[in-house]
């Protein structure tokens, strides 16, 4: 399974793994991987990371490596690229999600000290579990994340699922910086 995934990630030749957690995602236990050209860990800086469960079923995908700027493909190219690619990564979960809306968005990260930011398509869906899920779609196609299974929390109006695929989350949990903003999760 997880050979299969890797094919489907855009992942470059040059980037290796540089440091393996093993945590807890919605009370389940998962793998996060950090993928980087270099071996020294810098938060926030040029990588990639993979968050996959006890089979080896991709969870969350998160590719800070893309370029400035961009051109971004149709709205509708971008939806159809999202579903195909659910439907590689694991066709029974994929057929459980429904579509809900697509958003223009930008995401960014720190490369040598510069901001890096490019325009993405997030497209997010419901799956009938009661999660929401998305992939976001940059320029040239590019694949800048991949969400499963990510829970809300009503009450406080933030997400409930943990982020360990996100670096600032990581350190605020850690005590490193203060708590984040809803709607990120609680540290």
């Amino acid at each position: 399974m997880k050979n299969d995934m890797m094919a489907l990630l855009p992942i470059p030749e040059d980037y290796h793994v540089v440091q393996t957690d093993v945590r807890k995602r919605n009370k389940v236990q998962v793998t996060v991987d950090r993928y980087q050209n270099d071996d020294e860990v810098t938060p926030n800086n040029k990588h990639l990371t993979l968050v996959t469960d006890r089979n080896g079923n991709l969870i969350s995908f998160n590719a800070s490596t893309f370029k400035n700027g961009g051109k971004l493909p149709s709205p509708d190219k971008a939806l159809r690229q999202a579903i195909t690619l659910f439907s590689q990564l694991d066709q029974n979960y994929a057929d459980g999600l429904s579509y809900m809306r697509t958003e223009q968005q930008e995401r960014h990260y720190e490369d040598n000290g510069m901001q890096v930011s490019a325009p993405v398509y997030w497209i997010k869906f419901a799956h009938r579990n009661g999660s929401y899920n998305w992939v976001t779609i940059g320029p040239d196609n590019q694949i800048i994340e991949i969400e499963r299974e990510s829970f809300w929390d009503y009450f406080r109006n933030r997400r409930a699922t943990e982020m360990w695929n996100y670096d600032n989350w990581v350190l605020a949990r850690q005590g490193k910086i203060p708590q984040l903003a809803a709607p990120d999760a609680l540290a």
